[in-house]
């Protein structure tokens, strides 16, 4: 692959991630609370779900972002996030029928920072990594959100024809 399409690539996954919490209802990360449907259990058993799911994602966000010198961590490290996105999807299918926005936007969050792991990871491929300011990261949380903009339209500013079950 080259540079450009390499960023090409980013620009694709950013606006993807934008979007996905939008236009399904599937959950994509754990909230730290009970949500409608879920079983009764004990409030930090909620908790803990969201924290080891929020420090697989991370963990996997910080071994793509480090240089490229192992094979293996960065394996790793995208089998983290897999599998930190895709569990909550498969433990919450039944229950949750429509996320809130407050799940949504910690979706986005999370894939905010999946995003940037996997542009840190595509640049220390290609060179050495470069320590950004907060400018960088206050133009590329704007960028984002406008990526998101659509999305949000489309779920809360549009008018839905009522389902007749």
């Amino acid at each position: 692959m080259f540079p450009a399409s390499a960023i090409w690539l980013l620009i694709l996954l950013a606006f993807a991630t934008a979007l996905l919490p939008f236009l399904t209802e599937r959950a994509f990360a754990f909230v730290p609370w009970k949500q409608q449907g879920e079983p009764d259990k004990n409030g930090l058993f909620y908790f803990l779900r969201a924290l080891l799911a929020y420090v697989a994602v991370g963990a996997g966000c910080y071994l793509l972002s480090r240089p490229a010198s192992d094979t293996l961590m960065l394996a790793v490290g995208v089998a983290l996030i897999v599998g930190g996105v895709y569990l909550p999807g498969q433990v919450m299918a039944q229950s949750l029928k429509v996320k809130t926005f407050v799940n949504r936007l910690i979706e986005v969050t999370v894939f905010f920072f999946v995003v940037a792991a996997v542009g840190f990871a595509l640049e220390a491929y290609y060179t050495n990594p470069i320590a950004q300011g907060w400018e960088f990261w206050a133009i590329f949380a704007c960028l984002y959100v406008v990526m998101a903009y659509p999305g949000f339209v489309f779920r809360h500013l549009l008018r839905h024809p009522k389902k007749h079950v």
